[in-house]
């Protein structure tokens, strides 16, 4: 986890709660990603600067600084050894060079000449990166080698995550029309709904082009979505506040429980719940008469099963391993 006031990387035993400080940063760190080889990226504010830290041996590493203008949303991609950084850095969308720290493009407008305000999440897969902005209702489509804008989608509905399929369709998580909508077509004009009536559609995972997961946040449902023929299957029901979904390399279903103050696994083919960790500090509440904070918690899973989930109440990602 991170200990953003303290600049602290701490170490956490799932079972004993056991702590330890795994590596000492600056304070005012905002954001991690995790490469396929469990390196871990850390955006610090404060510096506006990004390191590398091995979270076995504490060894940091300054892949950059003063070079952006406010770190947050950040993706990892792994080539071979090299790892490329995709920062949603608030007014830009930028790519650092893991080993260099060489800022290699820098995209601070739209395709139309707009500026891109907000993007609040990156998603790498394959050969595109794809940020969408819940607060502008926008989703970029970039080049991840030229680091280029290929397509700018606007007028979404609170889009929470997207994703890009191998037929170029794109595939939005959209909260405020409570769908999951696919865009098609020149500059993705065609907007199909594939399924609607989702109640508090939040989490959003691929396993191949024909099948998505869903987490349905205000049902308490995780629901498989067959994107032929928009056949909706609810996987597990009565969870309590299902947020961030991750596949694991086992095909399970990783899952950030936030009422519940947990991360479950969920058997996609019988629905089988497994908890793995409880009692965390996730799901940060608003202050009272204003609206929800609209902050998901995420999760995420490293090429060798570890499981890493995000905490809003104490802004840290916990790890979680089997033994």
């Amino acid at each position: 986890m991170v200990d953003t006031a303290l600049g602290q990387l701490v170490k956490v035993d799932p079972k004993t709660g056991a702590k330890r400080v795994a590596a000492q940063l600056k304070p005012s760190l905002d954001n991690l990603a995790i490469d396929g080889q469990d390196r871990i990226y850390v955006s610090n504010m404060a510096d506006n600067s990004i390191e590398e830290v091995n979270p076995e041996t504490g060894a940091t590493k300054r892949v950059i600084i003063g070079q952006l203008a406010l770190p947050g949303g950040i993706g990892v991609v792994t080539d071979g050894d090299k790892d490329t950084i995709y920062v949603a850095d608030v007014f830009a969308y930028r790519t650092v060079d893991g080993i260099t720290g060489k800022v290699s493009e820098t995209s601070r407008m739209h395709a139309d000449g707009v500026t891109l305000e907000y993007p609040m999440s990156a998603t790498a897969r394959g050969d595109f990166v794809v940020l969408s902005s819940w607060f502008t209702g926008t989703v970029q489509l970039i080049d991840r080698t030229t680091g280029k804008t290929l397509e700018m989608l606007h007028g979404f509905k609170a889009p929470h995550d997207a994703v890009r399929l191998a037929d170029g369709s794109i595939l939005v998580n959209e909260l405020g029309s409570k769908s999951l909508v696919r865009a098609s077509g020149e500059h993705g004009k065609d907007r199909k709904t594939v399924v609607g009536d989702l109640a508090g559609p939040v989490g959003l995972v691929v396993t191949d082009d024909t099948t998505a997961y869903v987490t349905e946040a205000f049902a308490g449902l995780v629901s498989k979505i067959d994107l032929a023929s928009g056949a909706k299957t609810v996987v597990a029901k009565d969870l309590k506040g299902p947020e961030g979904i991750a596949l694991a390399p086992n095909g399970k279903l990783i899952v950030a429980e936030v009422a519940a103050k947990r991360v479950i696994s969920i058997d996609p083919q019988t629905g089988a719940v497994t908890e793995l960790a409880g009692n965390l500090p996730i799901g940060l509440a608003s202050a009272a008469g204003t609206l929800p904070t609209n902050i998901p918690t995420g999760v995420g899973v490293g090429a060798s099963g570890t499981i890493y989930v995000s905490s809003d109440i104490e802004n840290a990602i916990y790890t979680i391993k089997k033994k």
